[in-house]
């Protein structure tokens, strides 16, 4: 039901941010998924798991999870341009694979080590804490080879 629920909300949240990413800043936008799935996740694990629970991190997680994609490929073309979209959109998403493998590593680590996944569940809500806070005081203005590409005639 869980992985439902956050598929579901993946589908509409990766057309509501990239919607909201036309119209608000970027960098903004993802700050607050980082932060938000950060509650999310502490919210959960602070309290017994219910069915109800269950259905609202599902919902919560659906709703911030691929919501990132359409808000990185807008800020890459941004503050970089077209030209060399494919490859740093590259970059994002093997840095995001790479954190992806090394907190599922490190969860299973920490729980042989611990016989705990608590302590990496809050390690977890740190890290998205602190990618939340950077990426709100990010600089996403242009490359000055982007504005000198804007300003020149086509």
């Amino acid at each position: 039901m869980a992985l439902m629920l956050i598929e579901g909300f993946n589908i509409l949240s990766s057309w509501l941010f990239g919607w909201l990413g036309e119209k608000y800043p970027k960098r903004l936008l993802l700050g607050a998924i980082y932060l938000l799935r950060s509650l999310a996740l502490a919210l959960f694990f602070m309290f017994p798991p219910t069915p109800l629970s269950v259905v609202l991190f599902g919902v919560a997680m659906g709703t911030l999870w691929l919501g990132v994609i359409p808000l990185v490929n807008g800020l890459v073309v941004q503050i970089f341009g077209l030209r060399f979209l494919s490859t740093l959109t590259g970059i994002a998403f093997l840095s995001h694979q790479a954190g992806s493998f090394l907190g599922a590593w490190g969860g299973g680590y920490l729980f042989d080590l611990m016989g705990s996944y608590d302590l990496a569940w809050k390690i977890g809500v740190l890290i998205g804490l602190i990618a939340g806070t950077m990426q709100l005081l990010m600089n996403d203005r242009p490359t000055d080879r982007v504005l000198a590409a804007q300003a020149s005639p086509a």
